[in-house]
């Protein structure tokens, strides 16, 4: 039986091989890079040899001419080196950021096909740092890697040179390589033990910290400060007691790699003595070998680091595709059916769904929407509306029952269906844009016109017109620059102009003032003509024209009919259409007071 560590290499290896087929479609700047690399490795294992015979020249035979031409051979490879290593640069950045490109943008559409209930258990931190991080981290092991292979050959070959010129010299080499090697093992075993854990808990202080900033108002506003800061802190001790350790791990057995070196100085020196001393090795060559052993015993770190960035390369490359894995993290469920004249229909046939095993939110419910009718949901907190609204967009899935629209189970419908349904709810999201870039995500053709059609219908157009840049005005992350009335207004805009048949609302107008909201819900009676339009709402009245609405009580439907048919059948609805109207005639009171006050004043 494979161990949970064995099971992680294959998968390392398996997501390693799926990120370099990525390279195929970019053959032609793969090809020139390699190329380009492997002459600048020929050039590195020739240029010793070249300075080898400079020095035979000089000190051997005395031809100074000879020498002369050598080093001028030396300097010209050396050169040469440097324009093949300029001239890389852009094959590689070409491949690396093309294989960047093509790989984010699979990820990010496969993630967003990643069920909505993963993104609730998960923080945004942990696919930033995937996207962004590992993905670089990727591309820059690519690189190291092909640059140590090629390394890693000359300096093999130059090791075999060494051998032929001296038996005794090469295998000296060779033994402090293995011993070196041996040690780099150590290292990386570590490394492969407490990295995965040390990078986990890196994803887990940037979802937090991420989450600190997107909830930066609240945090001013309670005083969360302190709080917020100690658990980060705590979260940052247990990183830094782990990276701690694994830093401290290396750089211990670094160490003693180093002394082992400096005593290797000493013997190969020792070494080269005593062979010169019974003629067995000639000067020259004993001067090209140092000059370049400390390049030549790098390669026992060379062949460590090359398996530590190939390591590095399987736990990125793991992070990075695990999010495309369905067997971690549940993905939607769709067919391939794909509805023609979509008309609108939507049917719940003993639907039941929780979120959590056991605890059921709705409750096999029954009912059915028209096309082109207004329909509203209403009721307590958590009685289950919102959950109807996201099965109805196929945000989840039912765990039991069917959801029909005209007719067709929703598990049997294709991707596409999406655009036939537009939610905007009470605290929506908008792009740190300008309003019409927001607009063109729905709409990429879409003219100004168009535009400040939609901003009427959802109540906007006239502050839009009054900002100094008007359509060409930036947003801010989140619409920090909007109030929340104004932030609804731009997404409820966003929402009619992308036309779907099915639009909800999901009290997509709770921060608009009365006059505004009863602007929009005049609106929308008229959008009802070609759409079926869903409601949500907290205030009755904005929804008394509806033509059915749905009284919903711990997920189940309790009673429903037209506005009037609840007034008179049911004492719980009509007990909170009353409760509301007083306190808004109440409120009303208060606000005409303060006008009546300030004019005193």
């Amino acid at each position: 039986m494979e161990t949970l560590e064995e099971k992680n290499k294959l998968k390392g290896t398996k997501n390693l091989r799926k990120y370099f087929s990525y390279f195929k479609y970019y053959k032609f700047y793969c090809i020139m890079f390699w190329l380009l690399l492997v002459i600048s490795g020929v050039i590195s294992f020739l240029a010793p040899i070249f300075l080898g015979k400079v020095i035979t020249s000089m000190t051997v035979t005395a031809d100074f001419k000879e020498a002369w031409k050598w080093a001028l051979i030396f300097a010209l490879l050396e050169f040469v080196g440097l324009i093949f290593i300029l001239i890389r640069v852009p094959f590689f950045k070409k491949l690396e950021n093309n294989v960047k490109k093509k790989v984010k943008l699979d990820i990010i559409k496969n993630s967003f096909n990643i069920n909505i209930g993963e993104y609730e258990n998960l923080g945004n931190g942990l696919f930033v740092t995937r996207l962004t991080k590992d993905l670089d981290g990727l591309a820059t092991s690519f690189k190291t890697i092909s640059e140590l292979i090629v390394s890693f050959l000359s300096k093999a070959g130059f090791i075999v040179y060494v051998s032929i010129a001296n038996i005794w010299i090469g295998l000296f080499l060779i033994t402090f390589i293995i011993i070196r090697y041996f040690i780099y093992q150590i290292r990386i075993h570590y490394y492969a033990k407490l990295k995965p854990d040390i990078l986990k808990k890196g994803d887990e202080i940037n979802s937090v910290v991420g989450e600190s900033i997107r909830g930066i108002k609240d945090i001013k506003t309670l005083g969360l400060s302190s709080s917020v800061l100690s658990r980060i802190g705590f979260m940052q001790n247990e990183y830094a007691r782990k990276d701690n350790k694994e830093w401290y791990i290396g750089s211990f057995l670094c160490t003693i790699a180093n002394v082992i070196t400096v005593i290797y100085n000493l013997l190969f020196i020792c070494l080269a003595i005593w062979l010169i001393q019974i003629g067995q090795l000639e000067l020259a060559i004993f001067y090209t070998i140092y000059v370049y052993k400390n390049s030549v015993i790098d390669f026992a770190v060379q062949l460590g680091d090359l398996q530590n960035y190939f390591k590095d390369m399987e736990v990125a490359s793991y992070r990075v595709f695990e999010l495309m894995d369905e067997s971690k993290y549940k993905h939607d469920k769709f067919g391939s059916l794909v509805v023609e004249n979509f008309q609108g229909n939507i049917e719940f046939k003993d639907v039941t769904f929780e979120y959590t095993r056991g605890e059921n939110i709705i409750n096999n419910i029954n009912f059915k929407i028209e096309p082109n009718t207004h329909v509203a949901f209403v009721g307590e907190s958590g009685c289950g509306k919102s959950t109807i609204v996201a099965l109805i967009c196929k945000l989840y899935d039912p765990t039991a029952g069917k959801i029909m629209f005209d007719g067709h189970d929703s598990m049997e419908l294709s991707q596409s269906f999406g655009e036939n349904v537009s939610m905007i709810n009470q605290f929506p999201y908008v792009f740190n844009m300008t309003i019409r870039e927001n607009m063109q995500l729905v709409k990429p053709e879409v003219t100004d016109r168009e535009i400040y059609q939609a901003l009427k219908l959802a109540n906007a157009d006239e502050f839009v017109k009054a900002l100094p840049q008007k359509l060409d005005s930036f947003l801010g992350e989140g619409g920090t620059r909007l109030s929340g009335g104004q932030k609804q207004r731009i997404c409820i805009a966003r929402a009619l102009l992308k036309n779907s048949k099915i639009i909800i609302f999901d009290e997509a107008t709770s921060a608009l003032d009365n006059l505004s909201q009863e602007k929009v819900m005049e609106n929308v009676e008229e959008l009802k003509k070609n759409h079926t339009i869903i409601t949500i709402a907290h205030r009755l009245s904005t929804i008394e024209d509806c033509d059915v609405i749905y009284f919903i009580k711990n997920g189940q439907i309790v009673c429903f009919g037209t506005h009037l048919e609840l007034m008179e059948k049911n004492a719980q609805y009509r007990n909170l259409y009353h409760k509301q109207k007083k306190e808004a005639e109440i409120n009303e009171e208060i606000e005409k007071q303060k006008e009546e006050n300030a004019q005193a004043e």
